[in-house]
């Protein structure tokens, strides 16, 4: 009888870089493995790494691929969590089988490396309905005129995130966020960001200070 075939770690050879990113994108360093890259998800450093802690697998060849983030963040319910350390041996065998699987099948859900970039805030924006009617807080502030505006930096997606869920509860922060107004030219906070985020910073002040003056 033939002895077993030893396991084939040839698709190992197609795998570049690991890399761990969370809402702050503290880690920057490309890793050696999967391991290093899901311990950097349970150290200190990462910032809510249960909301937006992704790993992206760069393929030589310029494609990359991000790990199925159930492999590594246990959902219970409506909260979340990354795996435990005492998990990590089993979840590194998880990993490694699935990307076994993803490159001999020649996964469609690998992507330009260049592109990669952390999604999971994008899609939990983009998982509310933009023809959702504009909430009564927003609607009061319309007419509004400018005044004890905070003078503040150029604010970043994550500040802009963080000022929303604290003026509204996070499931009106996300109606909001993807909702088109009037104060940003008929377009949704989530597009305006990029081209213009004090405004729309602004405008999450004027609720929370709305909100503050209706309690």
């Amino acid at each position: 009888m033939p002895s077993a075939k030893p396991p084939n770690h040839n698709h190992l050879q197609s795998v570049f870089a690991y890399r761990a990113f969370d809402i702050r994108d503290r880690f920057p360093q490309p890793l050696e493995t999967f391991r290093q890259a899901l311990e950097c998800l349970q150290s200190g450093d990462a910032y809510l790494p249960d909301m937006s802690g992704e790993i992206v697998v760069y393929l030589r060849g310029g494609l990359a691929l991000h790990v199925p983030e159930h492999l590594f963040i246990r959902q219970s319910g409506n909260s979340s969590a990354v795996v435990p350390p005492q998990e990590n041996d089993q979840v590194c065998e998880a990993v490694d089988a699935w990307l076994r699987d993803a490159l001999l099948q020649n996964s469609k859900d690998a992507l330009d490396a260049s592109t990669v970039r952390p999604a999971r805030l994008n899609i939990l924006l983009n998982e509310c309905d933009p023809n959702a009617p504009e909430p009564d807080d927003i609607q009061a502030w319309q007419h509004t005129n400018d005044v004890g505006r905070e003078v503040i930096d150029t604010p970043c997606r994550e500040d802009i995130w963080e000022a929303a869920a604290q003026a509204m509860d996070e499931v009106q922060a996300r109606r909001w966020m993807k909702t088109a107004h009037p104060q940003l030219g008929s377009k949704s906070p989530n597009l305006c960001i990029e081209e213009d985020p004090t405004r729309v910073y602004e405008l999450v002040l004027q609720v929370e200070c709305g909100k503050a003056n209706d309690s």
